[in-house]
C-alpha cells in the first residue's frame, strides 16, 4: 500500500531536493533564522530537530551523521554541539518556529521565517515585547511585571498575548523579558 509515503516534492529532482534541503538546515544552524517559502521550511523543520537532537546526543556517532549532511563543517558542527545543544538541553522537542509572513512580491508565493526557539533574536519575543510596550505607552500606564500581568486574569489585554507570555517565560527570564520591554518603551518616547 502507498500510505505514509506523502512529502513536499517542492518541484525538483530528489538529488536537487536534498542538497536544498541540506543547504536550508546549514543555513539555519549558521544563523539562527532564515527566511523561505512557507513549504520549504515546513520540510525543513523535521531535518532541523533531528539535527539538535544529535547535537544534544553529542558522542562521535553523532557527530559523523551531522558531518555526512550539514554543509559548512567548520561553521555548523560548533555551533550545533556547543551552543544549540546546551541551548536544549532540558527541552524533549520542538526546537524550531515557523512564522508566517505573508506573500512573496513577485510571484505572490507564502513566505515564513524559520528560527530556532529561545534565541537570542526571537520572533515571537520582539512582538510580544512591542506590543506590550504600545499597549503601556498608549494607556499612559507604567511598566508592569510580565509575572503579574501573567498572574492577574483581570487584565485587559488580548487572551493571544497573556498565552503567548506564558510561553515565554518559560524559557526567557521574567527579569530579561521586563528589561526589553522597558528599553522598547524608551525608544517610543
Amino acid at each position: 500500500m502507498h500510505h505514509g509515503k506523502h512529502f513536499r516534492r517542492l518541484n525538483r529532482t530528489s538529488a536537487h531536493r536534498n542538497a536544498l534541503l541540506r543547504n536550508l538546515a546549514s543555513s539555519l544552524i549558521e544563523h539562527g533564522r532564515i527566511e523561505t517559502t512557507l513549504a520549504k521550511a515546513k520540510e525543513l523543520k523535521p531535518i532541523a530537530d533531528q539535527m539538535v537532537t544529535l547535537g544534544k546526543k553529542g558522542d562521535v556517532n553523532a557527530k559523523k551523521q551531522a558531518l555526512s549532511y550539514l554543509n559548512g563543517r567548520d561553521i555548523t558542527i560548533p555551533k550545533l554541539f556547543d551552543e544549540l545543544a546546551p541551548r536544549f538541553a532540558n527541552r524533549q522537542g520542538g526546537y524550531t518556529r515557523v512564522q508566517r509572513i505573508g506573500s512573496r512580491y513577485g510571484d505572490n508565493a507564502p513566505m515564513a521565517v524559520i528560527e530556532y526557539i529561545d534565541g537570542p533574536s526571537d520572533i515571537k519575543r520582539e512582538l510580544t515585547t512591542k506590543t506590550l510596550a504600545n499597549i503601556f505607552k498608549k494607556n499612559g500606564q507604567e511598566q508592569v511585571s510580565v509575572k503579574e500581568l501573567v498572574n492577574n486574569n483581570t487584565t485587559d489585554l488580548p487572551k493571544s498575548l497573556v498565552r503567548n507570555l506564558k510561553k515565554l517565560q518559560l524559557a526567557n527570564s521574567i527579569e530579561a523579558m521586563d528589561e526589553a520591554i522597558g528599553k522598547e518603551m524608551a525608544s517610543r518616547s
